[in-house]
């Protein structure tokens, strides 16, 4: 059931990746290049939102993983959305597996994904703002 609502909202971000890349360069700078960003932001946004509202149904509120997978995945293949986008679902999907083994694995009782994902989530969030806040200066 949740395949259908992914693709549809997975499909249209792949087909839309090299204008993702020109939209971090700026929204005008996208005008410039003939982009119209208010509908490629509209779009973007409904298509994620279908994402998430469809993994969420299913699998409930995960915390972090949206904030953590995407940061880690750039850092490990770069900014080009042709990349990071299969980069993060790979890598959300491994990081949940595993953390979902975790939770199996490491009391009598299953303990709640929530937990596990904040406890490793947290320190990786704040090393990346730590580390930002360095450029800053």
């Amino acid at each position: 059931m949740i395949v259908l609502p992914i693709l549809l909202g997975a499909i249209p971000l792949y087909l839309l990746r090299w204008r993702l890349n020109v939209m971090t360069m700026g929204e005008e700078e996208a005008q410039v290049l003939g982009l119209n960003t208010r509908r490629l932001k509209l779009v973007v946004i409904l298509c994620c939102t279908l994402m998430t509202a469809a993994s969420v149904s299913i699998s409930g509120m995960i915390g972090w993983v949206g904030l953590v997978i995407p940061h880690l995945a750039r850092m490990a293949v770069g900014p080009n959305f042709k990349v990071l986008l299969p980069a993060c679902i790979m890598l959300g999907s491994s990081y949940l597996l595993l953390v979902d083994d975790l939770a199996r694995l490491l009391a009598s009782m299953e303990i709640p994904l929530g937990i596990l994902t904040a406890l490793i989530g947290v320190p990786f969030f704040m090393y990346l703002l730590l580390n930002s806040k360095r450029g800053w200066k």
